[in-house]
């Protein structure tokens, strides 16, 4: 292993690597870059955050502005307008040193208040996410180094324009600065515990995380098992897929965060790793009606905005005169039909959201709706608190069935991940997707994307790869329909 010997620059970044994937943080630094994948385009977007936003925001706005880009002749431009009491600096620099370690940032303004200077970024969000709230805090400490004064707030501009504040509170600079010494011991060479979980898939060090738990046979492959019961686990020597395939769950003492039927299941799940094959649990038993109708919403959780809705409808070809006011693309082969609403912009999301609820109002009275995981539940229950709602909704959602919730009470996969990618892709059903990069993550991108640019290739890619998630959610569902007895 390489030792960290330069010295350790802090900036907000790290939050953000270490809340999606602790794990990127030390392959960063002590792995080799030949190991390292692809970074996510999404994840690259993410980490630019508000960029988009930030041009049109501040084109009206009367500031001084620190042009250098080397952050030690930014830091004494930055220090030298805010001794001659700008009231508002732009791409200011700050930075402190203490005990080896560069603390710094660059907030997008930094605005005079009460005597001092308040940090203000300005971000793509709607609400403040927790990186968003950690970073103010480090530039509220940086700047209490910086000008002797700690600040009372901190703030970002978000997707609006409106202003969002964040007070600098004891409690807040105490969780911030425990997260800071946690991210600290990993940069100084102190490895996390094997781990995976959905969100290390958006790290460029999501292969080679996988490679070393494979290589281990580590219990962190085991889904549906709380990493924060691996540490006891290990301490009783279960540490890896074959051990937990063989645990008396009954003579366990109590495990943090998994019960006894989790970690029954996590046994099972173990014993599936090894064998390679799918365990049974029961027959799945799936709700039928005349009318089929596969859901699956996009979001931009960016932006906060579900940007298209996408129906695979099957069942009833006679009733392609009923979606008059929707995109429709017929398959005359299977005479279904891929239906689709669109915000093409985020302020279209409401428009969108009506002309739902019209259609709904032309469904007949004997249909359900099938999606994959609580999402389309979730989203659609608050579309309609915020835009209203008819009995029409009301039914709608009152039929919708889960098809996640059937895989977990029937079925074991021999899987890391249950997905309905993960699970479509595999060699048990082994659907394909159209476009190679085809994710969750990358419709984001190209949502974003899209609005930069305008390019309507951009569009059908998001409109192909929701089509195709509907029609792997059918497909699901047919895998699991043959599997009854």
């Amino acid at each position: 292993m390489k030792i960290q010997t330069k010295k350790i620059i802090f900036t907000p970044q790290l939050f953000f690597k270490y809340g999606t994937a602790p794990h990127w943080l030390w392959h960063d630094i002590y792995t080799e870059k030949k190991e390292k994948g692809e970074m996510p385009e999404l994840m690259e977007k993410l980490l630019e955050q508000g960029v988009l936003y930030e041009e049109e925001y501040v084109k009206n706005l009367k500031f001084r502005e620190v042009k250098e880009t080397s952050p030690l002749p930014a830091f004494q431009h930055t220090k030298k307008l805010m001794q001659e009491g700008a009231d508002l600096i732009y791409q200011g620099e700050i930075q402190y040193e203490e005990k080896g370690i560069i603390y710094r940032g660059r907030p997008d303004f930094l605005k005079r208040e009460d005597g001092g200077y308040i940090a203000i970024d300005i971000k793509s969000s709607k609400d403040i996410k927790k990186e968003q709230r950690q970073q103010l805090v480090l530039y509220s400490l940086i700047l209490e180094k910086v000008q002797g004064k700690l600040p009372a707030t901190a703030a970002i501009i978000n997707k609006d324009g409106i202003q969002k504040e964040v007070k600098i509170t004891k409690s807040l600079i105490i969780k911030t600065k425990a997260q800071i010494e946690e991210i600290l011991e990993i940069i100084r060479g102190k490895k996390p515990p094997l781990k995976l979980t959905s969100t290390y898939k958006n790290s460029p060090w999501f292969d080679k995380c996988v490679k070393d738990a494979e290589k281990e046979n580590d219990i962190a492959l085991i889904y549906k098992l709380d990493s924060r019961a691996h540490e006891k686990l290990r301490e009783l020597g279960i540490k890896t897929v074959e051990q937990a395939a063989k645990m008396d769950v009954g003579s366990l003492p109590k495990i943090p965060h998994a019960s006894r039927k989790i970690l029954e299941r996590a046994k099972i799940q173990a014993q599936a790793l090894q064998d390679g094959d799918l365990k049974w649990l029961k027959n799945p038993k799936i709700p039928d009606a005349k009318l089929k109708l596969f859901f699956d919403i996009e979001g931009d959780p960016l932006l906060q905005v579900e940007y298209m809705f996408g129906f695979w409808v099957s069942g009833d070809p006679k009733m392609e005169l009923l979606y008059e006011h929707a995109n429709v693309v017929p398959d005359g082969k299977e005479e279904k039909y891929f239906i689709y609403f669109l915000a093409e912009k985020p302020e279209d999301e409401k428009a969108m959201w009506e002309d739902f609820i019209d259609w709904l109002e032309t469904l007949p009275e004997d249909y359900l709706v099938y999606h994959y995981a609580p999402y389309e539940k979730i989203r659609t229950r608050k579309m309609a608190d915020e835009y209203g709602r008819n009995d029409a909704f009301e039914k709608f959602h009152s039929r919708l069935v889960d098809l996640y919730e059937i895989v977990l009470d029937s079925v074991i996969f021999p899987l890391y991940f249950y997905s309905v990618k993960d699970i479509a892709k595999s060699k048990f059903l082994d659907f394909k997707w159209r476009h190679p990069k085809a994710g969750g993550a990358q419709s984001i991108f190209w949502y974003e994307k899209w609005l930069e640019t305008g390019d309507k290739q951009v569009l059908q890619d998001i409109i192909n790869y929701n089509e195709d998630d509907v029609r792997a959610t059918e497909y699901l569902y047919k895998w699991l329909t043959s599997q009854s007895k």
